[in-house]
């Protein structure tokens, strides 16, 4: 393109004229095509802050910190009292217990974000309108 007037363009020599846009994009919806090539929409919005479903990840992060802090805490006090097998089992623990934090977004994603997604075959009916 060469600069014109505002709001208007000027062909390059020997190119293709400008043609309008198909269809409008609807900043509403999500449109990603997959590496199979089949276009996929998602119509799901943020729900609304500290909502059932935000309160849900809050309380399973929290009993997962809650759970890693209680490990954290026997095991320190079990080696401070010499107990250096019972501190090792609790240290075992805390790093076993470390996925409990995944539980929260895995959980979100799998309730949420994974129904809403569709793939299409070919472009759906109210596609752009």
């Amino acid at each position: 393109m060469v600069a014109a007037a505002p709001g208007r363009a000027r062909r390059l020599r020997g190119a293709t004229p400008l043609t309008a846009p198909r269809f409008e994009i609807d900043p509403k919806r999500l449109y990603e095509v997959g590496p199979d090539g089949l276009p996929t929409t998602d119509t799901s919005t943020p729900p609304p802050w500290y909502s059932r479903r935000h309160r849900l990840v809050l309380g399973l992060n929290l009993l997962a910190i809650a759970t890693l802090v209680l490990l954290a805490v026997l095991a320190g006090l079990a080696l401070a009292l010499g107990l250096r097998l019972l501190a090792a089992g609790f240290g075992l623990a805390w790093v076993l217990a470390l996925p409990l934090l995944l539980l929260g977004p895995v959980q979100d994603w799998w309730r949420h974000r994974r129904g809403r997604r569709r793939k299409h075959r070919q472009r759906p009916s109210g596609f752009g309108s």
